[in-house]
């Protein structure tokens, strides 16, 4: 019995472990960091994604943020990962695409990190995120703000 602690305290450092992918349709998209995906089983589930925050609608780069995120992921096929349910019945995932530079490489954009990388949104560090998401996060926060690039403009 001893061993049962022991146990749970290794299964706390693996929490996003839990949940398998899951394959999805990109049906629309609300803003820069959420979006609705037609799962398998035809349902449709909103989608918040996991590791960034984007400005709102009516908010500077607003508008640009949701256009983004538009031409990243509307109407692709796209894997779920990591997906944690929310209290309202979302999901907060990381979502995965196709980048249409590469039609045949299958799901390897991560569109969360992709927003980072082109400053239209903010990274979330109080979201649940292996320490490999973590550095790459960071980075690519980290490189827009270098480059000044959109949100990380001077007025």
């Amino acid at each position: 019995m001893r061993f049962v602690p022991a146990a749970l305290l290794v299964l706390s450092f693996f929490p996003l472990a839990a949940h398998a992918d899951e394959e999805c349709q990109v049906t629309a998209v609300f803003s820069g960091d959420q979006l609705t995906c037609q799962r398998a089983d035809g349902g449709d589930t909103t989608i918040h994604l996991r590791g960034i925050t984007a400005p709102e609608l009516e908010q500077p780069f607003g508008q640009r943020s949701r256009a983004a995120l538009v031409q990243l992921a509307l109407g692709k096929s796209a894997t779920l990962k990591h997906a944690e349910p929310l209290p309202d019945g979302s999901l907060r995932a990381a979502v995965w695409v196709t980048p249409a530079e590469c039609p045949n490489c299958g799901h390897t954009l991560d569109i969360g990190r992709a927003q980072l990388s082109i400053g239209l949104a903010r990274w979330r560090q109080s979201d649940a995120q292996t320490p490999e998401e973590v550095g790459q996060y960071q980075f690519e926060e980290h490189e827009a703000k270098a480059r000044r690039t959109n949100l990380w403009r001077k007025p």
